[in-house]
């Protein structure tokens, strides 16, 4: 995996980004963003206000019909494809739509993501960490399992151990936490904490106002596709 290693400078810059689909209004309006490596940031806001439209933006899944985003300092609309699939082996992303490959198993699903992010041959310290997170968060038992076999809860857990068994500079998560009981909830709660802490920058969209209240961070708030962000912390 390449590390970009910005010193000081933002990780994530957002400006003046706007997002809009064919005959509908926009999902994005303007939006300003900046993060730099290892800050933290909820992305809150009702249904339908742009928080899956943003983490979509920011995994490079899409591109914003006006504004420029910057990630590790390049420009995604002018990046080269070398440079551009770089950027993407140091992201890790939990869409709400998990898409694991349904033959695969709960393994190979993560495992191929990390061979896919720079090394052809899964090594031993990854085989550990992918069997690590797996314990972690209750799977340990379904790792030779076909993950067309997982609950919905379960696929989502699967699609965090994917995202973090890559050691992500970045971790962008979209209500990772919505299929998941209280004691999950809390456990992955607590790996985004550690990553965290780890000087990964993390992004995690959610409508759980006690997460928000509990493990405390800054907040951005996206209403009709405008965002407020709290320089400290959210007070939902």
């Amino acid at each position: 995996m390449v590390s970009f290693g910005l010193e000081g400078g933002a990780v994530i810059s957002l400006q003046g980004v706007s997002k809009w689909y064919q005959g509908q209004t926009k999902v994005l309006d303007h939006v300003q963003l900046e993060l730099k490596k290892g800050d933290f940031l909820y992305v809150i806001g009702g249904s339908g206000a742009g928080k899956s439209t943003l983490l979509s933006l920011l995994a490079t899944e899409e591109l914003p019909s006006s504004g420029k985003i910057s990630l590790f300092g390049y420009d995604l609309a002018t990046v080269s494809p070398s440079t551009l699939r770089a950027i993407r082996q140091s992201l890790g992303y939990v869409p709400q739509n998990i898409r694991l490959i349904p033959d695969l198993t709960v393994f190979e699903n993560v495992a191929i993501s990390v061979s896919l992010a720079g090394s052809r041959v899964l090594k031993k310290e990854s085989r550990a960490r992918i069997l690590e997170l797996l314990d972690v968060l209750g799977l340990a038992g379904k790792k030779d399992k076909a993950a067309s076999s997982l609950s919905g809860g379960e696929a989502q857990r699967v699609a965090v151990v994917r995202a973090l068994a890559r050691s992500p500079e970045v971790l962008i998560a979209d209500e990772p936490t919505g299929s998941q009981d209280r004691d999950f909830t809390w456990t992955l709660m607590d790996l985004f904490m550690r990553s965290n802490v780890a000087a990964t920058t993390v992004v995690v969209a959610t409508h759980d106002r006690e997460i928000v209240r509990r493990v405390r961070k800054p907040s951005a708030l996206l209403k009709a596709g405008r965002m407020s962000v709290e320089d400290g912390l959210c007070t939902l």
